[in-house]
């Protein structure tokens, strides 16, 4: 795997991935958006068009790149007509790649019409703060939010791993829930706080059956990745809400079979 392969998040929420990237389609795309896309940019939507990312800004809501086609969102979706009155500083030459409405990160054409800047701007606070002085730049600083993930090394099923974490931490796993991420997640209560088990091994992509496009997406689903490709498939994922909790329950675990290591200490970063 590549390094801008490594930055998309697995499985692909796939309403937010566009068509394949085309030469034909990027042209029109530029000439639509009055600028020439940064290269690095164009390789990273040419490995997958748009979608939710694995590794992100620090200390940032930063959660996906936007991709470029007919579908919501995309990078040249850009109006900022209901925005004008709302800041002091220049919208033209800015366009978004991530937001939600208040707050965007941007390419930021406005002091260069061919090496954009990144700029993260608040519409609800007229700020704006410089990122990186290049996509580039911005690709460099993304990092994996892995602290609170520890990884259990095993060759056994997840029910098999669910069945022995109950028994060893006295617990009971709800059903597990697909509907957040696309894969199974098991999830119960310990001494006031969570508990989360779930695979590596995943779908390649999900689309929720209530969504309007089920039924084109469901097709592309098929198939799996692995959502750490640095760690093996059959290893499982498991995170606390409660750092207190988490620490009496891995020294609990110590003394069952069960084999448990910090993820940031298996993965480089």
């Amino acid at each position: 795997m590549t390094e801008l392969e490594s930055i998309w998040q697995k499985p692909i929420y796939l309403p937010y991935l566009q068509p394949k990237l085309t030469d034909e389609i990027l042209e029109k795309a530029e000439l639509k958006l009055g600028y020439k896309l940064p290269k690095e940019l164009v390789e990273l939507l040419k490995i997958q068009n748009g979608g939710y990312i694995r590794k992100t800004l620090e200390e940032s809501l930063n959660e996906q790149i936007y991709g470029i086609g007919p579908h919501f969102p995309s990078l040249t979706d850009v109006d900022w007509t209901d925005y004008k009155d709302w800041v002091s500083f220049e919208l033209n030459g800015l366009i978004p790649f991530d937001g939600d409405g208040h707050w965007h990160i941007c390419l930021d054409y406005r002091k260069n019409n061919e090496n954009p800047q990144i700029t993260f701007i608040s519409v609800e606070s007229d700020s704006q703060r410089l990122i990186a002085e290049s996509f580039s730049e911005y690709l460099s600083q993304l990092d994996y939010d892995i602290d609170d993930e520890l990884v259990i090394r095993t060759n056994k099923t997840i029910t098999e791993i669910s069945k022995e974490l109950e028994k060893a931490l006295n617990i009971e796993f709800e059903e597990p829930d697909n509907f957040a991420h696309g894969y199974d997640e098991y999830r119960s209560e310990l001494d006031g706080s969570w508990i989360w088990l779930s695979p590596n091994l995943v779908p390649n992509g999900f689309v929720r059956e209530n969504e309007d496009r089920y039924q084109e997406l469901i097709e592309l689903s098929k198939g799996t990745s692995l959502r750490f490709p640095e760690i093996s498939n059959s290893d499982l994922l498991i995170s606390f809400s409660s750092k207190e909790v988490e620490n009496e329950a891995v020294e609990k675990l110590k003394l069952s079979s069960i084999q448990i290591k910090p993820l940031s200490e298996l993965i480089k970063k």
